[in-house]
């Protein structure tokens, strides 16, 4: 069970918990593509003034997380299909930087810790369940990477794919993604970076390939270009 991350704010500094706090509905698909912000709706639950809620969603704008328009409000950003494909091409690219990183340094206790979590998923395993998981993995590679210049372009990269990442495990068993992640500790643990690399990559494209083909199927969940 995951904490609705849009639960009464409660620290001191409430514009970076908020600003956090939309992030985090936004990106974890609390608050999907195409809906609209509401500043009243949003300061009532997280239980603060509608200023913080504006300063976090014009920061989340500046992200691209959020669009701003004109007359209208603040909408989560809808991604074209042109935008998931070159975000899943540059977060390939230099994720495989990050896990050729990886398997040089050896953080096996770090990365061993992951193995129970996807070893018992099944294709009856709950989607969100999942798609926590799959996040906090892959943000753990990252950060295991040592390089914390990489780290912070990846997880920006993350967050904009996040918009829409529930529909990339459409029509693909979970299962199939839950083990592709225990074969890529597996070829990081070897030691071979250009094992880690092909294991990494197919695991990527896969996921890649499966938005792209629903967004193509379903146009009314992406933008237009």
């Amino acid at each position: 069970m995951f904490n609705d991350p849009l639960s009464p704010a409660r620290n001191i500094d409430f514009r970076q918990i908020v600003f956090e706090k939309i992030k985090e509905a936004i990106v974890g698909g609390f608050i999907r593509p195409g809906e609209r912000l509401s500043e009243v709706d949003l300061a009532d639950k997280l239980a603060v003034s509608r200023t913080p809620v504006r300063e976090a969603i014009r920061q989340l704008a500046q992200t691209g997380l959020v669009t701003l328009e004109p007359r209208r409000g603040a909408f989560v950003s809808l991604p074209t299909v042109k935008d998931a494909s070159d975000l899943y091409d540059l977060r390939t690219h230099l994720e495989i930087i990050a896990v050729r990183l990886v398997t040089w340094l050896q953080p096996i206790e770090e990365l061993e810790r992951w193995r129970p979590v996807f070893s018992v998923m099944t294709d009856e395993t709950e989607t969100d369940h999942y798609l926590a998981e799959d996040r906090l993995f892959h943000a753990s590679l990252y950060e295991l990477s040592g390089n914390r210049y990489l780290t912070m372009m990846l997880h920006n990269i993350a967050d904009l794919i996040n918009l829409c990442r529930h529909y990339s495990v459409e029509g693909i068993p979970l299962s199939t993604f839950a083990h592709e992640h225990v074969a890529i500790i597996d070829a990081i643990e070897t030691g071979d970076p250009d094992k880690a690399e092909v294991v990494l990559r197919g695991h990527l494209e896969r996921s890649r390939d499966g938005l792209l083909n629903y967004l193509r199927e379903h146009p009314e969940l992406s933008a237009s270009g």
